[in-house]
């Protein structure tokens, strides 16, 4: 089901694995931050994975569905910017906040228990199919320059 799920699913295979550079691209782009003074040496020593391997890709069934189609998990462990997304999480999650988020489908119930009068009266669940494939990054980009979030780009 995994091969099928990859054939089928908005993937583009690449000609070689961006693995091996990565880090040096990264150690370059991250050099030029702390040259700047945009980074201190605590985020560049922080955001750094010295030995990175390739994401893992596999599948769970997603066995309440007809068919049982398959729910692809990719595993950033150890991957070359793993060490990056979690010193930039840490920076863009007040982004998040925002009384339209939920955090799970507990904090759902809760809001829903605890809001006689929500200030936002309805709600509504959604299946979205392949989400960050989907996205446009551009709009993205434009919402962290517009919260004056640092940003730099690999190339």
């Amino acid at each position: 089901k995994m091969e099928t799920h990859i054939e089928e699913g908005p993937y583009t295979l690449l000609k070689k694995d961006p693995t091996p550079t990565l880090p040096g691209k990264l150690d370059r782009v991250l050099k030029r931050l702390l040259a700047d003074k945009t980074i201190t040496r605590d985020f560049y020593n922080a955001a750094r994975n010295l030995h990175p391997r390739a994401p893992q890709l596999y599948g769970t069934p997603k066995i309440h569905k007809q068919g049982v189609p398959i729910r692809p998990i990719v595993s950033f462990y150890n991957t070359p910017l793993i060490a990056l997304h979690k010193v930039l999480a840490h920076y863009l999650k007040p982004l998040t906040n925002s009384p339209l988020r939920l955090k799970d489908s507990n904090h759902m119930i809760d809001v829903l228990r605890t809001h006689t009068q929500p200030e936002f009266p309805y709600q509504c669940s959604l299946n979205v199919k392949s989400l960050y494939t989907s996205c446009d990054m551009s709009l993205a980009q434009k919402s962290i320059k517009k919260k004056k979030v640092p940003t730099a780009t690999l190339r």
